[in-house]
Parts: structure tokens; C-alpha cells; sequence
């Protein structure tokens, strides 16, 4: 294998934007070709960062490697917006609800870059064993590194595992929450992992988008063009086929036999100046003619120009209790 020369530039500054500095890892060998994958180009690239990154080692012995990362690059550029974003509204509803005590184990299916994680880390101070478990190794990498950054690693434990087979035993957990995780894989038997592995008693709580009820776009359009921008899929991600991402979020929980239930759809505001607001933007656009992308846009100006321009998500929210 050729030699490398190996740094890492973690930067405590901020980048002209205002946050974190990205994190780039290199391994430059003394002589070799040049290949590189590269996170920031999100879905667009013909392999994810979890498709990838198991290739890098073999890709090493023959090719210089360039490894980006940090919390501006890929999907966790958009998850740590999300984070700084209104959604966080629903998911301090959701922890204030659950009333987690000192000393209760709480663990998180799919906390991907750990947005949700180092919140409870910063609300419990290290008075509960926190679990945050994805299947995704580079999200792993980077909710780890994000977390030390903010000091606040010593109190998680970020851990690999599939939402559909968790590596717990049954009753593990006191509190067993995730958010818009269950529209990615079998829904039925994520759900019901996470009802194996909360202990008699503890709380359950899900979030996932709500491709059942459309988005609020605020602004005046014509009817014509309201529906053709309201119609199902023009807006947001796709679902896995036997996810869950509408209201039978609420049903198959009952079924499950949990009591206390609580359903909430919820509606988060996305304003100007966010880089989901603009993906929005391109993906209503895309679904137009020019005429109607010429109205959107004068629309849009105005809109911004009197501040009431804005797109609100809608997301199905539950809490329920396992019963014992």
C-alpha cells in the first residue's frame, strides 16, 4: 500500500456563513492517481457516504484520497439546519411530553448527525444514559465529532444498528424515541423493535413527514396553480415501500397494543434565507411551465418583500405508553 501522509483540519472557527467550520480528513499518498468521493454531492452522486465509505480502503491502495466531512457538507448539512430550524419546536414538544427522569435510558432509532441527541445531553447533563444508534457509519462519524465539539460526547452513546433489528434486549430502554426514521425502511417491524426493546411502562414517541396533507405555501395563488403546486410528491422526500408517512402512523401504533396515545400533526414553518426553503423552491419549480415559474416568482417577491413569505412541513407526531 502506498505510504500516506494523514491530517485532519478541525477548525474551532466559523465559516462566512456563520456556522461550523467543515472538517476535512486527507490522505495524500506520495504517488498515485487521484479519486474522490464526495458527501456534498448528496443524492446527485452515484453512491451515498454510507455506500462509499466502506470502499475506501480498498480505493486507498491505488488512489490518493480526499474524505470531506463536518456539518456542512452532504446530508448533514441538511440535518443540522433542520436542527437550527422551527422543527425543533416539535421535537422540545415531544421531550418535554415524554418527562424523562434523572436516571432513565433513553434511546434514539436513526438520530443520524445526533441534532436530537445533544439536545437531551444538554437538557439532562449527564443524569441518564443516552443511546443514539443509526445504520448509517457516516453519520455516526460526524454525529460523534459534532458532539465532542459541543462537549457533550462523554454523554451519548452513538452506536451502529438497523432500526428493523436492534441489538437491544427486550425492555433495554426506559424512553425509545425517532424521528422521520420510519418512512425509510419496513415500518411494521421497526415499530415493533422499538416496542420490543422500551421496558413495561416507558414511553414510546414517532415523528415522520406527512405525505398525506400538503404543504402550506403562503402565498396568494390562483387555484390553478395552488393545486398543481399542493399536488401529492412535488414537494420533499419519497418513502421506501412499506414505510410509514402518513396518518396510519397513529393506527398501527394502537395496534401494537400501546395506551396513552397522543396524535398531533404538526405544521413547521420553512422561511427565506433557509437552504431547505430553496430545495423547496427548485423541486415546485421543476413541476412548472415557464409561464407558471414566471408567476411563482413574482408571487414569491412580493411575498418576501412584505415578509410573509414562507413553506410549512407537515409531520405526524405521537407519544404512547407501553403498557405493564
Amino acid at each position: 500500500m502506498p505510504r500516506c501522509r494523514s491530517f485532519t483540519d478541525r477548525s474551532s472557527g466559523s465559516s462566512t456563513s456563520g456556522g461550523p467550520a467543515p472538517q476535512t480528513r486527507n490522505e495524500i499518498p506520495a504517488s498515485s492517481p487521484s479519486f474522490a468521493c464526495n458527501p456534498a454531492a448528496g443524492s446527485s452522486s452515484l453512491c451515498s457516504p454510507g455506500q462509499w465509505e466502506p470502499l475506501i480502503p480498498a480505493l486507498s491502495t491505488r488512489y490518493c484520497t480526499i474524505i470531506l466531512g463536518g456539518a456542512l457538507f452532504s446530508s448533514v448539512a441538511s440535518l443540522e439546519e433542520r436542527g437550527r430550524s422551527g422543527y425543533m419546536n416539535i421535537v422540545r414538544s415531544l421531550l418535554d411530553a415524554l418527562a424523562i427522569q434523572p436516571g432513565e435510558s433513553v434511546l434514539e432509532v436513526g438520530c443520524g448527525s445526533g441534532v436530537i441527541m445533544r439536545e437531551l445531553a444538554r437538557r439532562t447533563a449527564g443524569a441518564n444514559h443516552l443511546i443514539g444508534r443509526d445504520v448509517n457509519t457516516y453519520l455516526l462519524r460526524e454525529a460523534r465529532a459534532l458532539a465532542r465539539r459541543a462537549g457533550l460526547l462523554d454523554h451519548i452513546d452513538f452506536g451502529e444498528a438497523s432500526g428493523e433489528a436492534l441489538p437491544l434486549p427486550d425492555g433495554a430502554v426506559d424512553v425509545a424515541l425517532s424521528s422521520t426514521v420510519f418512512e425509510e425502511g419496513d415500518a411494521d417491524r421497526m415499530l415493533a423493535e422499538i416496542v420490543r426493546v422500551t421496558r413495561l411502562g416507558g414511553r414510546i414517541a414517532i415523528v415522520v413527514r406527512a405525505v398525506d396533507m400538503p404543504f402550506w405555501i403562503n402565498l396568494p395563488l390562483d387555484s390553478a396553480l395552488k393545486a398543481k403546486v399542493d399536488a401529492p410528491n412535488v414537494i420533499g422526500g419519497g418513502v421506501a415501500p412499506n414505510g410509514v408517512a402518513d396518518a396510519s402512523l397513529y393506527r398501527r401504533l394502537a395496534e401494537l397494543g400501546l395506551t396513552g396515545l397522543k396524535c398531533f400533526p404538526q405544521l413547521v414553518p420553512v422561511v427565506p434565507g433557509s437552504e431547505r426553503i430553496e430545495r423547496y423552491q427548485q423541486q415546485i419549480l421543476a413541476a412548472l411551465t415557464p409561464a407558471e415559474a414566471a408567476t411563482w416568482h413574482r408571487y414569491v417577491a412580493a411575498a418576501e418583500r412584505d415578509g410573509t413569505f414562507f413553506i410549512a412541513q407537515p409531520y405526524h407526531c405521537a407519544i404512547a405508553t407501553k403498557p405493564g
